[in-house]
């Protein structure tokens, strides 16, 4: 079963944004379904034009989970519980957790906000958001960009060509990242 990618808004703006030289959403589509919210959509739409949201997001099925009654209350908590993430990635989150992970759906969540991912343990262990979701949760897949051109280089999606693209892209743009990350995407060059 192919793994869906539940991308949010630093994931999608990383790929079309910062990383210029590599068609990033177009690879990643090859390999897995990629999958988003309306809420990030519409986060993503404020910052680029129409004309490459559409290009864009031809490659990615947006969900509308407005109205799911566990969705909207879980929703409801978490963007007053942590006020300073925003409603996008927690909507991505909540789509990678249940539609995926408590249903059984290979998946993994790639995020680049860097608050949202010190959160997320402390969400899925939370007794008042389990209460609400009504189940505990015993694993939940995350990842960042890095993370996922990584693993696509293993899978041989990259040449060394286009990994060096992709480090001088990431280098001069404003794509926050640390020695230690661009020294383990250089790894993917052996």
């Amino acid at each position: 079963m192919t793994t869906s990618k539940i991308l949010d808004n630093t994931a999608i703006s990383a790929f079309i944004n910062e990383i210029r030289s590599i068609e990033m959403i177009e690879v990643c589509r090859n390999e897995y379904i990629l999958v988003t919210t309306d809420c990030v959509q519409r986060e993503t739409s404020e910052r680029f034009s129409r004309e490459t949201i559409d290009i864009n997001y031809k490659n990615i099925n947006v969900f509308r989970k407005t109205g799911d009654k566990k969705y909207d209350q879980a929703l409801d908590y978490l963007v007053n519980r942590y006020p300073y993430l925003h409603e996008g990635e927690l909507s991505a989150f909540l789509l990678a957790l249940l539609d995926y992970e408590l249903t059984g759906n290979p998946y993994f969540f790639i995020t680049d906000d860097r608050k949202m991912r010190e959160k997320i343990c402390e969400i899925i262990s939370s007794e008042v958001f389990l209460k609400i979701i009504g189940e505990a949760i015993h694993n939940y897949h995350f990842t960042g960009t890095i993370g996922l051109i990584k693993r696509l280089c293993q899978k041989g999606w990259f040449s060394e060509d286009d990994i060096k693209l992709i480090i001088s892209d990431i280098k001069n743009s404003t794509f926050r990242i640390s020695d230690k990350l661009i020294g383990e995407l250089s790894g993917c060059l052996k």
